[in-house]
């Protein structure tokens, strides 16, 4: 093969990462809506030259499809309180005493224990002010029960105008979103579906909120190759010390082309994360009842053929102790990360250490999140953390 016909294929894009909209059967590719295309650069480091750029993903349509839209009626629960306690915590929370008193009359009814369910009007939820919303919400999303405050659509960008542009969504419902959204770390969270659904004309325009609210922001990853680039060391650092020797050959060839100075990092991943990256889990992979969470993402990394099974906790546990060791770090390509909350020390999350601080991870089992690169500090912002969690580095054993 001529040294012409190997750059054109080195050169060649991934066809997901620059067509505005991509398709495959069950919907497994995504509709990708570029944001802007500034360029960011990574720290130095042994992974080399780095740049990146941000791009949204959406759910396919067929996806969306199979989500029930949400009821009108927003609930609110309260472990371990009583509607005493609820009333008191809301009203110094900065709700309108009148308005909680009239819900609490009317949520009375369920009290179930030591829980409480509160059900606050569409007209309740949209008078709050922002510090209350901020304050009640952070209360609700410690208990995983209030499914979309615990795990609230997070904007990244922290723009909502930015965030649901090309949507399809009417400038008034973004609007709305935008007036129920409140801070999340460096970002802005949104939980109250049932309230902006009330609002909207017809099933079409719900259908566009539910493939809207799918959106999340990752980033493409490219190396540069400067002249005289040691790629020696670059070999080292994307092969995980030679553990995942497909990317070899491409970097031998790049040391005998001139002129080539961009690689896409997506072609330096193993087979496996090199597949699912910036898709969303089909419906086949979800046969058996379950769809793939953070720790398969992980532990499936450096697997040619993914083990289906990996997230069942009798073999992670196994997996680990057979293949992984803790180490103090700094990480390098292929670690796995493992996230754990400072106070119970149980693990929230899992993800793999790709350069810089940008990780691969799929954020939770829903068929709803895809597989992304993204950078650590939107990642915490996706499980609405507070406090930053303690982290634990797992290296892969050498064999």
């Amino acid at each position: 093969m001529s040294r012409l016909i190997i750059l054109a294929i080195l050169m060649l894009p991934i066809p997901s990462l620059v067509s505005a909209q991509v398709t495959e059967e069950e919907g497994q590719y995504i509709k990708l809506t570029p944001p802007s295309m500034r360029l960011h650069k990574c720290k130095e480091g042994p992974w080399g030259d780095l740049e990146y750029h941000y791009l949204f993903l959406e759910a396919p349509l067929s996806t969306v499809e199979l989500i029930n839209v949400p009821s009108g009626i927003a609930v609110w629960w309260f472990p371990e309180k009583n509607i005493e306690q609820v009333r008191e915590f809301l009203i110094n929370s900065g709700a309108s005493s009148e308005e909680v008193d009239s819900r609490i009359e009317f949520s009375s009814g369920y009290q179930t224990g030591s829980s409480f369910k509160y059900f606050p009007s569409s007209e309740f939820i949209n008078a709050l002010e922002p510090k209350a919303r901020e304050t009640i919400y952070a209360e609700l999303r410690k208990w995983p029960e209030n499914k979309r405050y615990h795990a609230p659509v997070v904007i990244a960008s922290g723009s909502v105008s930015d965030w649901f542009r090309k949507s399809g969504l009417r400038n008034e419902t973004i609007l709305h979103i935008e007036r129920l959204s409140y801070p999340l770390g460096n970002a802005l969270g949104f939980s109250d579906v049932s309230t902006v659904v009330k609002g909207l004309h017809d099933d079409k325009e719900e259908r566009l909120l539910l493939k809207a609210l799918t959106r999340t922001r990752s980033l493409i990853l490219s190396l540069q190759i400067a002249p005289g680039t040691d790629t020696e060391a670059l070999k080292n650092y994307w092969s995980a010390g030679y553990k995942s020797k497909d990317v070899l050959p491409l970097f031998d060839s790049i040391a005998r082309i001139e002129g080539l100075d961009t690689i896409d990092v997506t072609r330096l991943l193993p087979p496996t994360p090199r597949k699912y990256l910036y898709t969303f889990p089909s419906r086949a992979m979800g046969i058996d009842g379950t769809y793939p969470n953070s720790l398969w993402a992980s532990l499936n990394f450096f697997n040619y053929f993914p083990d289906e099974q990996i997230d069942e906790m009798g073999k992670v546990m196994s997996f680990f102790t057979r293949n992984y060791d803790v180490t103090p770090g700094p990480p390098t390509f292929g670690d796995l990360i493992m996230m754990k909350d400072v106070e119970s020390g149980r693990p929230i999350h899992s993800c793999v250490f790709i350069a810089d601080d940008i990780v691969y991870s799929k954020n939770g089992r829903s068929i709803l999140k895809p597989f992304m690169l993204m950078k650590m500090d939107e990642l915490y912002n996706h499980f609405a953390i507070n406090e930053k969690p303690i982290l634990e580095i797992w290296r892969k054993r050498e064999r």
